[in-house]
């Protein structure tokens, strides 16, 4: 009886024994598991840490990098349109120098142009006179010839522009004198006078020439 009671205790304490390390082995399990978490935590964290501050190197590389070409864009454009603006200056001169050059070449030719005008008006003022002075003497002898005749002038002696009397047709009591505009008869000779429209509109028959 004390034997079996002996080995009840001992079985008991036993039981208390390896509950106690099962206690103190699940204890430690935990806590490195935790350990194991935390140092996980901890790894990717890191992880992290060092990736963003790759992207935020590589953001700043890249910015910089667009700062540097858009520096270089701004000066090349500079560059260009200095090096435009110069070039827009040499051509405006250059410009400036043949307009100078041509208006100062078309102002001569106007002015020569203008002298052999004037020379020309000139001379040809003077042929007009000398060609009226001609034309009156040549009407002036038509109409001595004409008036020894005693008949009235031939178309031949009458032309447009010529100053001349007329009867006029709608009333032949009445004589008019004037400048042919238009010689209405086609004959050479008429018993009543050659028919003639003068510039003022007015319709008769050439009595005399003058």
């Amino acid at each position: 009886m004390e034997k079996k009671l002996f080995l009840l205790l001992l079985m008991s304490f036993f039981v208390i024994v390896l509950t106690a390390c099962q206690g103190v082995h699940g204890s430690e399990k935990k806590e490195a598991q935790e350990e194991q978490r935390i140092e996980e935590e901890k790894r990717k964290q890191e992880e992290q840490r060092i990736e963003e501050e790759k992207r935020k190197q590589e953001e700043q590389r890249i910015e910089e990098e667009k700062r540097k070409q858009e520096e270089q864009r701004i000066e090349e454009e500079k560059r260009k349109q200095e090096e435009q603006r110069i070039e827009e200056e040499k051509r405006k001169q250059e410009e400036q120098r043949i307009e100078e050059e041509k208006r100062k070449q078309e102002e001569q030719r106007i002015e020569e142009k203008r002298k052999q005008e004037e020379q020309r008006i000139e001379e040809k003022r003077k042929q007009e006179e000398q060609r009226i002075e001609e034309k009156h003497k040549q009407e002036k002898q038509k109409q001595q010839s004409t008036q020894v005749r005693g008949g009235k002038p031939t178309r031949s002696q009458i032309s447009i522009g010529t100053h001349v009397e007329i009867i006029l047709d709608k009333d032949r009591r009445t004589r008019v004198s004037g400048v042919v505009k238009d010689i209405l008869t086609h004959t050479e000779t008429h018993p009543y006078g050659i028919k003639v429209c003068l510039q003022d509109g007015q319709i008769g028959r050439v009595q005399r020439i003058g």
